[in-house]
């Protein structure tokens, strides 16, 4: 096994001392970075995903920082597996990231830093969600499991890449208007195309936006219109490789976009069988498919289901969008034909997550019958002009919260190996 890549954040000599005594086991076979913890944000900002496998924060002193402390949290748990280091009674500030792992001491749990790890607790969990289950190394708090499974010399339990010319049909569905769904997918698609890095000029991911009346992918990529997108709808049942080349627009590298036409248009203008030739279009043109939909569900919105390798629902810590999403899951479970179970994910949520917060959103997983696939942060202003301005903020703000995390989400991506498709 590689050497471990250990970073460690501390706030004071009590801190250091926390650390020393967990990392007191780990032998030589490792390499260590040390931070203060008031530089860690803008370090950890620089540094890539892969640089570190383990981030260990301590910081004693956090009733003199507790907002640079949920900062770096963020920061480090969208970069991989993080734990926080407490004191046996010492409270947790709110606001924490929930895929944090908690680890009480000194003293600290003995035995291998792998036994140690799983005996860390997620913000308001149990110690049990950390664990790797027997025979998987899958679950919600996918990257500190991973490591788990690693150390215990479990890696085969991390799912295989896809077969070669297998390429992945990924379906956003939002739960609402304005959850944020179309921001998710430009964003996604950035994060995927440098992800597969490609180069050459080839095109890693096809972004079909099929909001027919208020789609703004090509708003957010800053799309000019394109005269053929019309004609090529109103004659949607003609549409052939050629025509669907020719509509086709490359604002970032490695990424095309199918955008809306110019103009609203009826949902029935598209049928089950026009959106399958879509897809199968887009699938000849790049290994990667993100489906953009409306948050509407229209005639033809099952075949984009049959056809999805995941389907991610979209929603806003409320009630109207639980109410959806239980809906959205009673239909896709009375369809035999969709091949895969939706996940969803919560978008916009606070930077500062309330115990009332972490509440509502226990009860939210409750109403759905699953647990959540990831939360993403409100990014704010900035993330209102990154869309206004037509450059998406994993490309124009990659080192923010926001990018940061969604770049750790499409991470979770299988890539396919075959990387077919030419610009």
């Amino acid at each position: 096994m590689p050497a471990l890549r250990i970073c460690t954040v501390t706030d004071g000599l009590d801190a250091v001392l926390q650390v020393a005594l967990l990392l007191s086991s780990v032998g030589d076979d490792t390499t260590r970075t040390d931070l203060r913890l008031n530089v860690a944000q803008e370090a950890l900002g620089k540094t890539g995903a892969e640089d570190f496998d383990l981030i260990v924060l301590a910081a004693t002193d956090d009733g003199r920082s507790p907002d640079t402390l949920r900062e770096v949290a963020r920061i480090a748990v969208a970069r991989g597996a993080t734990v926080l280091l407490r004191g046996p009674d010492a409270t947790l500030p709110e606001g924490l990231p929930p895929d944090l792992g908690i680890l009480r001491g000194p003293p600290f749990p003995t035995g291998s830093l792998g036994q140690i790890l799983a005996a860390a607790a997620p913000v308001g969990g149990t110690t049990a969600a950390l664990r790797p289950e027997p025979g998987t190394g899958s679950g919600q708090r996918v990257p500190l499991r991973r490591l788990i499974a690693r150390l215990a010399g479990q890696e085969e339990a991390v799912p295989p890449p896809l077969p070669p010319d297998a390429p992945q049909v990924h379906v956003i569905q939002p739960t609402c208007g304005g959850a944020g769904s179309t921001t998710l997918s430009v964003n996604f698609a950035v994060a995927l195309a440098e992800r597969a890095k490609l180069g050459d000029g080839r095109t890693a991911v096809c972004v079909l936006d099929l909001n027919l009346q208020f789609g703004s992918v090509g708003t957010y990529f800053n799309l000019p219109e394109n005269s053929q997108l019309r004609d090529a709808y109103r004659n949607i049942r003609r549409i052939d490789a050629e025509v669907f080349q020719n509509c086709l627009q490359y604002p970032a590298p490695g990424v095309a976009v199918l955008q809306t036409p110019a103009e609203i248009m009826p949902f029935d203008a598209l049928t089950a069988a026009s959106v399958g030739e879509l897809i199968a279009l887009a699938r000849g043109t790049a290994p990667l498919v993100i489906v953009d939909m409306p948050h509407c569900i229209a005639d033809w919105a099952e075949q984009v289901f049959v056809e999805a390798d995941q389907i991610l629902c979209v929603s806003t810590l409320d009630v109207r969008c639980a109410r959806n999403a239980r809906l959205l899951e009673r239909l896709l479970a009375a369809s035999s034909a969709t091949r895969t179970p939706p996940e969803h994910v919560l978008n916009r949520a606070p930077s500062r997550r309330s115990r009332e917060w972490e509440e509502n959103r226990t009860a939210f997983e409750t109403a759905i019958g699953r647990p959540l696939s990831a939360v993403f942060s409100d990014g704010g202003a900035q993330v209102a002009a990154s869309c206004d301005e037509g450059n998406p903020l994993c490309s124009s703000s990659p080192k923010t919260a926001l990018a940061q995390e969604i770049r750790a989400f499409v991470g979770r991506f299988p890539m396919p190996l075959a990387q077919q498709g030419e610009r």
